[in-house]
C-alpha cells in the first residue's frame, strides 16, 4: 500500500519504478522460459535451430508493444488513474502466460508438437486424401446401385 502512497503524491521517480518493475518482471520471465525450453529440449532431444530461438523475439514484440501502448494510455490516463494500472495489468497477464508455459510438463508440448506434425502430413498431401475418398464414395455409390437393382 506504502508503493500506491507514493505514487498518488505525484512523485515521478515511483512511477519510474513500477514501470521499469514491469517491464523487468516481463523480460525475466521470458528469460526463465526461454531457458527452461532450452533446457527441455535438451532433455527431449529436439533440434534447437534459430526458428526456434527467434519466437522468442517474436513473443517480446507481442508482448512490449501493447504494453508501451498502454503505457501511453496510462500517461493520458494520469489525472483519473494514479498508477500505471494499465500497464501493470498487462505486465501481470504477460508473466501469468509465461509461468502457463513453464508449468506445461513435456508431455502435452510433445503431444501438440504431434499434432501438428499430423497436420502438417495431412495438409501436404490433401490432393491424394481427396483422391482416395473420391474413389470410395465412388465405390460406394456404385455397390448401392448394384444393391438398389438387386432389390427392385
Amino acid at each position: 500500500m506504502e508503493i500506491i502512497n507514493v505514487i498518488k503524491s505525484g512523485d515521478d521517480s515511483a512511477w519510474l519504478v513500477v514501470l521499469m518493475a514491469t517491464y523487468g518482471g516481463v523480460a525475466i520471465a521470458m528469460a526463465v522460459d526461454f531457458a527452461v525450453g532450452v533446457r527441455r529440449a535438451c532433455r527431449s532431444g529436439i533440434a534447437r535451430r534459430s526458428r526456434t530461438y527467434k519466437m522468442t523475439c517474436t513473443k517480446a514484440l507481442k508482448y512490449f508493444a501493447p504494453m508501451l501502448v498502454l503505457t501511453c494510455v496510462d500517461i493520458i490516463c494520469v489525472a483519473l488513474v494514479a498508477v500505471p494500472a494499465f500497464t501493470m495489468l498487462m505486465g501481470v497477464f504477460n508473466i501469468f502466460c509465461e509461468w502457463k508455459s513453464v508449468m506445461e510438463s513435456t508431455h502435452d508440448k510433445e503431444e501438440i508438437r504431434k499434432a501438428a506434425s499430423t497436420m502438417t502430413v495431412i495438409i501436404e498431401n490433401k490432393d491424394e486424401i481427396g483422391k482416395m475418398l473420391a474413389k470410395i464414395l465412388s465405390e460406394n455409390s456404385v455397390k448401392n446401385d448394384e444393391k438398389g437393382g438387386e432389390n427392385a
